[in-house]
């Protein structure tokens, strides 16, 4: 029975797309099992190609359980990165919360040591596809991230941001983000 359906698969030219679709839900199954450093499980939405990378010191990254990441992520934490409820992240997604000493170093273009910035993104934040945050910043509660921003100052809560630099565009709606809120209308 089984054969007879893969042949009319291979002569409707289907078994590459079935071969295809199986291995990616065996790796997207993979990565739903990802732990942190912590022992705790990374919640991942696999979207195209690509999977999850958190490196330096993994010990320094945090992500409540109600938030996830998506493909193509990669999160350098090396000077700790905070990320809090309901984050919602496009494919791409770079955060790096460290950075080479370039003024300061013994050699050009920097030096060996490492300067260290964590980088916190609050509550109920959105950021598009490849979106990069660069150490130090501070993204606020509800704060929208558009696709492709370059995030190098703090953006506050309720802004919506892009560009490269990254800049405040406008400011969603308070009264109905709080009425949400309020509600627990959380996806």
């Amino acid at each position: 029975m089984i054969q007879r359906f893969i042949r009319l698969l291979l002569r409707l030219g289907l078994y590459r797309i079935l071969f295809v679709l199986r291995s990616e839900l065996n790796r997207a199954q993979a990565l739903h099992q990802t732990t942190d450093s912590s022992g705790g499980t990374l919640r991942f939405s696999g979207q195209g190609e690509g999977s999850v990378t958190i490196c330096g010191l993994p010990g320094q990254f945090s992500m409540d359980p109600t938030s996830h990441l998506k493909s193509g992520t990669y999160i350098h934490a090396g000077g700790g990165v905070t990320i809090g409820k309901y984050f919602h992240p496009g494919r791409g997604l770079l955060i790096y919360s460290t950075n080479h000493d370039y003024d300061g170093g013994e050699a050009i273009p920097y030096g060996e040591r490492v300067i260290r910035k964590a980088v916190t993104v609050g509550d109920f934040v959105w950021c598009g596809a490849n979106v990069t945050l660069l150490p130090g910043v501070n993204i606020g509660e509800g704060a929208v991230i558009g696709a492709g921003s370059v995030v190098t100052k703090d953006i506050p809560a309720y802004a919506v941001a892009g560009g490269n630099p990254a800049r405040v565009i406008k400011y969603r709606d308070r009264q109905h983000f709080d009425d949400l809120k309020t509600q627990e209308k959380f996806c």
